[in-house]
């Protein structure tokens, strides 16, 4: 009889197991690319394994798998059947710079599971992590620990310089975006990849069918960050002159505003393995425009050995090697040479510019601010027990990684000399000049509120709040905001829960912004401590003239209760906020009562952290809550 139970139980456990399954849609080989502008579209694509009438459902919420509680909706705006795959792509715009979207598959068979993606920002004052690399075709293990290290290193994306495959067959790309999952992180967040053609793709057609990528000739450029870097990916399976050449010229003298060029292609100039050709019509074609433009840093990959050159440009003159000599000063720095997983060459060609070369697979781990470039070559095979890199800081080396420390150093760094002049002359404002009038930080319990009002502001205008948390050695910018009219406006920026987190004596703030000759300007307003008792409860207001900052408790359920007092009837809108003031949800509760009310807010689906909860009633801010996740 007892083991009947057992029996009994145990089908019950299995029917159930194979119902869940039955729930689940059926995609697979998830992948996000770019089309267009980075910081305000994706591209999410999939294999459709079955079912049909498929569709992405997003929010900056996290709604886990309850695909009715995502606010926006996008259907495949493309379908290609190809390499034995069901290729849909999701073309997503209009979306927020710098923020998460967390999203699930919905169609006939079920709901996937939650993913995210993360938009790049817009800000060319915030750091971009890029990690560059290539050639991927044989070796799966060498392919797949790559690409577990991307999910932990959390990039803001990947640029591929080609040779994912070895023959491009149907079969071998269904592995390689098998493998191409672990690079999704912990957290579930896909890493978006910036491809280039190698002379293992047997046409471009393989790459736009997979990646969707928008230019058919397959050469193109996306900016990054604003006006921070353009990167230019370039294809040497097809004539490098011609068309090619023309439209890069084209495009690199339109773009000489933004702070940095960079390029990828597949083939490599000069390699550094005597088993490959040399590559003089590359030279002749791209080289003299990447000195000529002021492109500083290019990705190579096929020679399968990795190199890194000290700044070059093309030369005949005494002292030069092979078309190229040493330039400190105006050159170009040359790296690569592809080593994902595809098999190792000898690094027996090295050059007199070479600044160091090996044999081992590795990539390119770049990143990018508006004064200087610094690149890394993490090693592959050393790094199999990396940790997750802190999310709220990418640019932290997690415990585990392995660098490669040649004689002439681990870092690779590109100073860019002229900040100010490489980047677009900041609009002409009529008028007096804008002036920071009052600039505070005052202490409110716990939070810091930074605030600052500025006479004739104008559209455009960048400010950055930025903290030190040393006393003033190091500062980190902790939010950003853009103008939102002109004439005179006034900000608040509130930090919460600091004075929890830190020493009030170690902590300081300052405003940095503009100025009309787009020279860089500091308010550094001291802390005004606060001694005073907790504030009452009511619509009362601090020394900014707004309500101020409550600590809200959150229940078991993940509600929370917000009050607040009508002076008249109407609307009342309830918004939560990031830190950074960037909305996350937004109620209404029209045709509402005079007097005291309240209401119940569901926030148990939200990531968890710290969030601002507004509520405005009469057309102005009325309570403000910390709420703590």
């Amino acid at each position: 009889m007892h083991r009947r139970q057992i029996l009994r139980s145990g089908w019950i456990i299995f029917f159930l197991f194979l119902l869940q399954l039955s729930l689940w849609s059926k995609t697979a080989r998830y992948r996000c690319m770019w089309r267009e502008e980075p910081s305000t579209t994706m591209v999410i694509g999939w294999d459709q394994v079955s079912g049909y009438n498929a569709e992405i459902k997003y929010d900056v919420v996290d709604h886990g798998t309850d695909a009715r509680s995502y606010r926006y909706s996008a259907k495949p705006a493309a379908k290609v059947s190809a390499k034995g795959m069901n290729n849909h792509f999701a073309r997503l715009t209009h979306l927020n710079p710098n923020t998460t979207y967390y999203f699930v598959i919905q169609d006939t068979e079920g709901v996937s599971k939650r993913m995210s993606f993360r938009t790049t920002p817009d800000n060319p004052n915030l750091k971009l992590s890029i990690i560059a690399g290539g050639d991927s075709r044989n070796h799966r293990k060498a392919r797949i620990s790559g690409n577990r290290i991307v999910g932990k290193l959390r990039p803001h994306f990947v640029m591929f310089g080609g040779d994912m495959t070895a023959g491009d067959t149907p079969t071998e790309w269904v592995e390689w975006l098998d493998d191409w999952q672990h690079t999704i992180t912990s957290d579930g967040r896909l890493t978006p990849i910036v491809v280039a053609r190698g002379n293992h793709e047997a046409s471009n057609t393989s790459l736009v069918e997979i990646f969707d990528v928008a230019k058919p000739s397959l050469y193109y450029a996306l900016t990054f960050g604003g006006n921070l870097v353009r990167i230019y990916t370039l294809n040497t399976l097809i004539p490098s002159g011609g068309d090619q050449r023309t439209w890069l010229e084209k495009d690199l003298a339109a773009n000489q505003s933004v702070s940095w060029r960079m390029a990828q292609y597949h083939h490599t100039i000069r390699p550094h393995t005597r088993s490959k050709p040399e590559r003089d019509e590359l030279l002749l074609n791209w080289s003299t425009l990447f000195n000529k433009y002021k492109l500083r840093l290019v990705v190579e990959s096929d020679a399968h050995v990795v190199k890194w050159t000290y700044p070059i440009k093309p030369s005949r003159a005494p002292g030069s090697q092979m078309g190229f000599i040493r330039d400190d000063v105006d050159g170009t720095v040359y790296v690569g040479e592809g080593c994902w997983g595809a098999p190792l060459r000898s690094n027996n060609d090295d050059k007199s510019w070479t600044r160091n070369s090996g044999s081992f697979n590795q990539f390119k781990w770049i990143f990018v601010d508006r004064r200087k470039i610094e690149v890394r070559t993490v090693i592959i095979d050393g790094s199999s027990g990396v940790e997750d890199t802190d999310v709220n800081n990418v640019f932290d080396m997690p415990r585990g990684l392995s660098l490669w420390n040649p004689s002439n150093g681990s870092v690779v760094t590109i100073v860019n000399d002229n900040v100010a002049t490489s980047e677009p002359e900041p609009p002409m404002i009529a008028g007096p000049p804008m002036e920071i009038l009052d600039c505070t930080a005052k202490q409110n319990g716990d939070d810091i509120i930074i605030s600052w009002t500025v006479s004739n502001d104008a559209l455009g205008m960048n400010y950055e709040v930025q903290r030190s948390v040393d006393g003033g050695s190091k500062f980190t910018t902790i939010a950003d905001y853009r103008a939102k009219k002109t004439g005179t406006a006034t900000y608040h920026c509130p930090d919460l829960n600091v004075a929890r987190r830190y020493k009030l004596k170690d902590l300081k703030y300052r405003l940095s912004y503009e100025d009309k000759q787009g020279g860089r300007q500091w308010q550094e307003p001291k802390i005004q401590i606060s001694t005073a008792a907790a504030p009452p409860a009511g619509n009362s207001t601090d020394a900014s003239g707004l309500p101020p900052i409550i600590p809200l408790n959150i229940s078991d359920k993940g509600t929370v209760k917000v009050a607040y007092n009508l002076q008249r009837p109407g609307a009342v809108e309830v918004i939560l906020m990031t830190p950074e003031l960037r909305e996350v949800s937004r109620l209404n509760f029209p045709g509402q009562s005079t007097g005291a009310a309240s209401q119940t807010i569901d926030i148990s689906r939200v990531p968890r952290g710290q969030y601002l909860l507004v509520v405005k009633g009469e057309g102005k801010v009325i309570r403000r809550f910390r709420v703590v996740r």
